[in-house]
């Protein structure tokens, strides 16, 4: 079912375009089937053309980046486009002021962008919700994009609400981020289903020690971040955390389990039955077998799809984003995600690595285990039942990490069949967890590797990050360090007293998980 994407601010703007552009090469790589393909694209107005619309809507207070991301769409000679319509821009920012982009623009601009909404929402035959990308530091992405969410669960109070929040460097990326950030974490853990954070800091040290970028680039984190987001998005199928997918622990062996389905289909070489043309036209996208085999399942291929008849082919989740709400952020006090995927490595040692299953899901569930978002660094002396994983023990700096629901995605064969269960200890989720692990699998390489594994976490992993920008906001406002710029848009320091109390209550109820 469809999700409509809404693109806030330069970072959600960059980081969408990325996701986009990801997004497009898997499917054009694999055969998820149509329904993937709509999930996050439409048909454009020429359906003969192949090109296909994002579902997205992108708003910025400056037209740059806007600008920017849709001739980066237009120039990728790839099948899908932005919308020439889908936008809204205006000529002046928000000067990294919260206030301003919630107090003062969100007003001006409210029935714009939710016109924008409106027509993509029209477009869906089935909505299941919004994915907003937005950075949490400045003033348009954090303020208004913070207005826009609260106009969304107004106007669409059924529909699915996630969050995915870039976390600013610690290091200061702006001198107010302690004000917006908090501001923005405040707001959202009451408007927003599920809040997926995903840190600056980690992006830039997976980009320079594990991908071997001297100096990276925001493109570069954006690539990661975006390469992360598309693992857990693409459709899978449930399956159990046992040896053959079952829910149980099961003895028997051999046959043909769940490990051999093969995803969505069986023949990836046909295309989408929406690419279309007529015979002998030569529009990118469309046609024949011999031009999807042409376009080798690159980026610039159009999308692949199965020849197999919908009965045949096994059900995979065509609404992933409505399955990891309804799993991980069942609790309403709990919304924090995490997201971790592996392998981490640079493109050209793919070709050189062996991957196999245990190596991939031990230091991936380490990675549980420490809250490390990190394939390496990692303490492997610390288990789940290591001391000082006590509540107690948190207040001083939690060392093992503990979650309210975690959501495993596989990918690559014999992703179906391969044993979990060390992900189902529970050890490593609350007592009061009701349903702690999902699990769900395609057997579908990504991202060129033959094997992948990515974990979407509801734990605590938030609870360092959020105490550090905590102290550091305290400490400005006791000096009432630039209230003022605030003020002028009605804010007052009873406001920002309230949001700190809010945040205080969110970081307490992950310590004692």
């Amino acid at each position: 079912m469809p999700v409509i994407t809404l693109q806030l601010g330069q970072c959600g703007n960059q980081l969408g375009c990325s996701f986009f552009h990801k997004l497009a090469s898997e499917l054009s790589a694999n055969d998820y089937g149509y329904a993937a393909v709509n999930e996050y694209y439409r048909a454009g107005p020429d359906i003969t053309s192949g090109i296909y619309t994002a579902r997205s809507v992108l708003i910025d207070m400056e037209p740059k980046v806007v600008a920017g991301a849709r001739a980066s769409a237009a120039a990728s000679g790839s099948w899908w486009r932005y919308s020439s319509t889908g936008y809204l821009v205006m000529q002046s920012g928000s000067g990294n002021n919260w206030s301003q982009g919630f107090h003062g623009y969100g007003p001006r601009v409210h029935d714009a962008a939710l016109e924008l909404v409106r027509r993509e929402v029209e477009a869906a035959d089935c909505l299941t919700g919004f994915l907003l990308l937005q950075s949490m530091a400045g003033g348009t992405g954090a303020g208004l994009g913070t207005y826009v969410a609260q106009a969304l669960k107004d106007e669409y109070h059924a529909a699915f609400i996630t969050n995915c929040c870039v976390w600013p460097y610690e290091s200061g990326e702006v001198i107010v981020q302690p004000y917006n950030t908090l501001f923005t974490l405040s707001h959202l853990s009451d408007l927003s289903d599920g809040i997926v954070l995903l840190e600056n800091e980690a992006l830039h040290r997976t980009c320079a020690k594990l991908m071997g970028i001297a100096r990276p680039s925001f493109t570069d984190m954006n690539g990661i971040a975006a390469r992360a987001l598309v693992s857990v998005l693409l459709p899978s199928q449930p399956r159990g955390p046992h040896s053959g997918g079952s829910h149980a622990p099961t003895h028997t062996s051999g046959g043909s389990g769940p490990g051999a389905a093969t995803g969505s289909g069986a023949s990836p070489g046909l295309q989408l039955p929406a690419l279309r043309r007529t015979p002998g036209s030569g529009g990118r996208g469309v046609g024949s077998e011999g031009a999807a085999a042409a376009a080798g399942g690159s980026v610039l291929g159009a999308p692949r799809r199965s020849s197999a008849s919908p009965a045949s082919c096994p059900p995979p989740s065509t609404s992933p984003l409505a399955d990891l709400v309804s799993h991980l952020c069942c609790h309403p006090a709990y919304r924090m995600l995490t997201l971790r995927a592996i392998p981490q490595l640079p493109p050209s040692s793919i070709n050189f690595t062996t991957f196999t299953w245990p190596a991939i899901l031990k230091r991936l569930r380490q990675m549980l285990v420490t809250g490390s978002v990190l394939e390496e660094g990692m303490d492997w002396s610390v288990t789940p039942h290591s001391a000082g994983s006590g509540p107690a023990a948190l207040v001083a700096g939690p060392r093992v990490n503990r979650a309210v629901a975690n959501w495993l995605v596989l990918r690559g064969q014999g992703a179906g069949g391969v044993d979990v269960a060390d992900f189902a200890d529970p050890a490593l989720t609350a007592a009061w967890a009701v349903d702690p692990l999902s699990v769900s699998y395609n057997s579908h390489t990504f991202g060129r590797c033959q094997l992948s594994a990515s974990l979407l976490s509801n734990d605590r992993r938030c609870v360092g990050p959020i105490q550090r920008m905590l102290e550091h906001a305290y400490g400005m406002l006791e000096s009432r360090a630039f209230v003022h710029q605030y003020e002028t848009y009605g804010m007052s320091v009873s406001d920002f007293q309230a949001c700190f109390a809010r945040i205080e209550d969110i970081t307490q109820r992950y310590v004692r998980l």
